[in-house]
C-alpha cells in the first residue's frame, strides 16, 4: 500500500487526504495548529497527526522514510518550501508536490528543484479566462511538470449524467471524480452518489484525455 504524507490540514489537505484514503492509500495528515488538529482528528481519526511539517523530527515521527508521496499544502509558501526541502534533502523523498500560493514564488520553487507544483491563483486566472460562457467542462489548472489536469464538470438539466448513480457511469478509466459541489457545499462522492442538475463535479484527468471526457459528457 502506498503511503502519503500531507502537510497542512486546510481544505486542500483535508479533501486530498479523504480522496487518497478512498483510493486505498495509507495517509498521514500533519497539522500544526492544535485546534484544527482536534477537528480533523474527530473526523478522520488516527490518520491526523499534530505537528509542524517543517521540523525533521516531526517528519521522521510521521514515517517519512517510507512515504512514496509528500504533499506540502499549507497556506504559507515559506512553510511549503521548507517542508519540501526537508523531505528531499534530509530524507531522500523523490515524489514531492508543493502548493504555491503566490505565483511569483514559482521560480524559486523551480530553482530549488521542486518540479511538481500547484498554484491556486494561476488556476483561478485560467478559470476566468476560459469561463466566458457556461460550458460543460472548464479546465481549473495543471499539476506542474505532470500531465494531470483538474477540471470542473458543470451539470445542467440536459446533462446525461443528471439522475445517474456514480457506480453506474462508465467514466473514462483515467478520470477520477474527487468532489461534488452541490448548493455551495462540497462533498466526497461514493458509488451511491446520484448526480443532480446544477451539480459541479471536480475531476482529475490526464491532459490527453480532455477531448475524450468532453465527448463523454456532451
Amino acid at each position: 500500500m502506498d503511503y502519503a504524507i500531507i502537510i497542512g490540514g486546510g481544505k486542500i489537505g483535508y479533501y486530498l487526504a479523504r480522496s487518497l484514503i478512498n483510493r486505498n492509500y495509507e495517509v498521514c495528515l500533519l497539522e500544526r495548529d492544535p485546534a484544527t488538529y482536534r477537528k480533523l482528528a474527530a473526523d478522520l481519526g488516527d490518520v491526523v497527526m499534530n505537528g509542524d511539517g517543517c521540523e525533521p523530527v516531526v517528519l521522521k515521527s510521521a514515517g517519512i522514510e517510507r512515504a512514496s508521496l509528500v504533499v506540502a499544502a499549507t497556506g504559507e509558501d515559506s512553510a511549503n518550501l521548507v517542508a519540501c526541502q526537508m523531505s528531499r534533502s534530509c530524507f531522500g523523498r523523490v515524489r514531492i508536490i508543493a502548493r504555491v500560493n503566490n505565483p511569483d514564488n514559482g521560480d524559486l520553487f523551480e530553482k530549488l528543484g521542486i518540479r511538481e507544483r500547484i498554484n491556486g491563483t494561476s488556476a483561478i486566472l485560467d478559470l476566468v479566462s476560459q469561463k466566458v460562457g457556461r460550458t460543460p467542462i472548464v479546465m481549473l489548472g495543471v499539476l506542474e511538470r505532470s500531465n494531470i489536469e483538474a477540471v470542473e464538470i458543470i451539470l445542467d438539466e440536459t446533462s446525461p449524467l443528471v439522475g445517474a448513480c456514480l457506480s453506474d457511469i462508465q467514466f473514462p478509466r483515467e478520470a477520477l471524480i474527487i468532489s461534488v459541489v452541490r448548493d455551495g457545499a462540497a462533498m466526497l462522492p461514493d458509488g451511491e452518489t446520484i448526480f443532480a442538475a446544477d451539480d459541479v463535479l471536480i475531476a482529475l484527468i490526464p491532459r490527453e484525455w480532455e477531448a475524450t471526457l468532453r465527448e463523454f459528457i456532451v
